[in-house]
């Protein structure tokens, strides 16, 4: 079970950040169905609860390094998820999204978890 999880990881790892950056970057080929997939069998769940929150870190420490590294103020984190929440509500979100929004399943996992997570946890409040 480790060596799974130490895999899922080094796929969250690899798939990069958002499709912003696809063409220069080479982002995983499981695609946002094969995931879903994943996240929605008992076994499966860990891997997926390691991906999304692999990606959810990933966006949040892009955010750090432009804020910081390169001084930008004004950058707008993609999504504010609190410390607080827990990895199993961040897949109910995901999945839900997923579920949602079939038409788009078939982009990068990591590109369709980051939108899931941008529209689920929205900065500012919303919903």
């Amino acid at each position: 079970m480790k060596i799974a999880r130490l895999l899922a990881l080094g796929c969250v790892l690899a798939a990069g950040l958002p499709a912003i950056h696809a063409s220069a970057q080479r982002v995983s080929r499981m695609t946002g169905e094969q995931l879903g997939t994943l996240c929605t069998k008992p076994a499966g769940t860990g891997i997926c609860d390691s991906y999304i929150s692999g990606v959810a870190d990933a966006g949040a420490l892009d955010h750090l390094f432009v804020r910081n590294a390169e001084k930008d103020a004004k950058d707008v984190a993609a999504f504010c998820i609190t410390p607080e929440t827990p990895t199993a509500d961040m897949r109910t979100k995901v999945v839900g999204w997923m579920k949602a929004h079939r038409e788009g399943l078939s982009r990068p996992a990591g590109e369709v978890v980051f939108t899931a997570l941008h529209e689920s946890y929205p900065c500012g409040g919303g919903k």
